[in-house]
């Protein structure tokens, strides 16, 4: 096997980075780039589809001044893209052109209009100050309140028996009417927002892509409530009041009566019909669909779908970066911790708080890494698996098989790529391989967790009921996860950061805990044990 340390040396320049550890900061450098100024952009997007709803006062110079820094974020957003994927979205730049051209076209079709009402416009760009956290309005007295916290994304009033979606399978029995209840956003309830009276989430933000969808179909939409598949049962008929933040058990007709008598002041207004023109060009995600993402360049209609594909792009291309060429020739340390495997690390950006030869736990400053370590840390390592005759010729066999497997690849080294707040763990543990991909920052737009699994040295029916045991634990975590076979993918999105420290912490448990237990998954009892177990002991500490 080569030895990469000292292929680290030989490549060191006089600024202590490696070539290839300098190209690997300059790709997160563009990764952080993408995730800032796209949430800059649905911020402004979100601003401007508020105005919409025609409550608030604005005038041509607020659409103005809001494209312009969108003209300016996005272009900064593709060439990050580029730098990243190595030149394979430049077409995103004759789309841009193309949108441009579309909303000047429009613009140019505006008369000279006075403003609605000066004095009293808001010229504000970006983040709306009526947008806030709901702060429990006073409710209406003789009902019930259940829930009075979270983010309103998109007003109005809806009322319906709660349906509670745990899975991207339960869309499909969705019923006419319901409210959506559900853990966190996903652009995947576009499929039923034409039959939900409202939606309501536990997590989530303004400026997601799901909340985008929401206020296009209109509905009624309170994320990040903290509590809402705490407090909300499933089947219970409820009212949402999504202009005061209120939550009623049962139907309230006071309320729905006063969302009768709203109305929008300024929609026949010729500054309205402009920026409602000038949105469609702008707002529209057209990559999401019931049959699932499309990701290409000329599918791109709007700037919401550019800027949509740049963010789900690079998170893509960031993912496979711990497993790329650059890793072997980066800038790494080797950490020295009790974990009877050999970690190195290679810091992008404040990850480390020195550059010796090795460090220990306490000299990481990667919040993501250190949630996954302690997890990682907190299990005690099992030993050989007790497994039987045939487990052990079930895996012998089946190295024997892969002769395409050099023993570098089975017992070779793990490497973290890692920042103040991202992580990118690629970790050999026997025979299979798993990747942990993670931001943790105060910004809950930029924050996620992805995660793959893959390998293992039994009979393939043995590493079937290990990815489904994997699969079942996600899914309490409230993961999204794809299961092909033995290979499994999931992600969660939008988490705060204590959260996803909290979730990572479990991956790093589930890391140590799974290793060879494919060896004793000799029948689906094993799977539901092992569940059982691992929650218990995961609940105990």
């Amino acid at each position: 096997m080569r030895d990469l340390l000292s292929i680290f040396k030989k490549e060191k320049s006089d600024g202590g980075l490696s070539r290839s550890g300098r190209q690997l900061q300059k790709r997160y450098k563009c990764f952080q780039k993408i995730l800032s100024e796209t949430n800059a952009v649905l911020e402004i997007m979100a601003d401007m589809e508020e105005k919409v709803t025609g409550e608030y006062l604005f005038d041509m110079q607020y659409v103005r001044s809001n494209l312009r820094v969108i003209y300016h974020k996005v272009p900064l957003i593709i060439e990050c893209l580029n730098k990243i994927s190595e030149g394979k979205y430049v077409e995103l730049n004759n789309v841009l052109k193309r949108v441009e051209s579309e909303i000047q076209a429009i613009l140019s079709r505006q008369r000279k209009t006075e403003s609605i009402s000066k004095g009293t416009v808001n010229k504000g760009v970006g983040k709306d100050t009526n947008l806030p956290r709901v702060k429990s309005p006073a409710p209406l007295k003789g009902h019930k309140v259940l829930i009075d916290s979270g983010v309103i994304v998109c007003k109005g009033v809806g009322t319906g028996n709660a349906f509670t979606v745990n899975k991207e399978a339960d869309l499909t029995r969705f019923p006419d009417g319901a409210v959506l209840i559900a853990k966190n956003t996903a652009p995947e309830f576009v499929t039923v927002m034409n039959k939900a009276a409202a939606i309501v989430t536990d997590a989530g933000s303004a400026s997601g892509y799901m909340v985008s969808l929401a206020r296009q179909f209109r509905v009624p939409t309170i994320v990040n409530t903290k509590v809402a598949t705490k407090l909300i049962t499933n089947g219970l008929e409820i009212t949402v009041d999504a202009f005061n933040g209120n939550i009623y058990e049962g139907r309230v007709d006071a309320v729905i009566e006063l969302e009768q008598i709203r109305d929008n002041l300024f929609k026949d207004t010729h500054i309205f019909e402009i920026l409602d023109e000038v949105l469609k060009k702008i707002v529209p995600l057209h990559l999401v669909h019931p049959g699932g993402t499309r990701l290409k360049p000329e599918l791109c209609k709007t700037l919401h779908d550019i800027t949509f594909l740049a963010h789900e792009v690079s998170m893509d291309e960031m993912f496979k970066i711990s497993r790329g060429p650059d890793v072997k020739e980066g800038e790494a340390v080797k950490l020295d911790s009790k974990i009877p495997t050999d970690i190195y690390m290679i810091d992008l950006d404040g990850g480390i708080d020195n550059r010796l030869k090795s460090i220990i736990s306490d000299n990481i400053r990667s919040v993501p890494m250190n949630a996954f370590l302690k997890g990682m840390m907190a299990m005690k390592w099992p030993g050989p698996r007790p497994v039987n005759a045939k487990g052990f010729a079930s895996a012998v066999a089946d190295i024997a098989l892969k002769t395409s497997h050099p023993r570098d690849k089975v017992w070779g080294k793990s490497f973290a790529l890692i920042s103040g707040e991202y992580m990118n763990f690629c970790i050999r543990l026997g025979y299979h391989l798993s990747t942990v991909e993670a931001y943790a920052g105060e910004n809950i737009d930029h924050n996620y967790i992805r995660f793959h699994f893959m390998g293992g040295g039994a009979s393939l029916d043995r590493r079937l009921r290990r990815t489904r045991f994997i699969e079942e634990i996600l899914e309490k975590l409230d993961f999204k996860v794809d299961k092909s076979g033995d290979v499994l993918n999931a992600r969660i999105n939008r988490y705060d950061k204590s959260a996803v420290e909290g979730k990572l912490n479990i991956l790093g448990r589930l890391a140590v805990y799974t290793k060879q237990l494919d060896m004793v998954m000799f029948s689906d009892a094993c799977v539901d044990y092992c569940i059982q177990d691992f929650v218990r002991y995961c609940d105990s500490r």
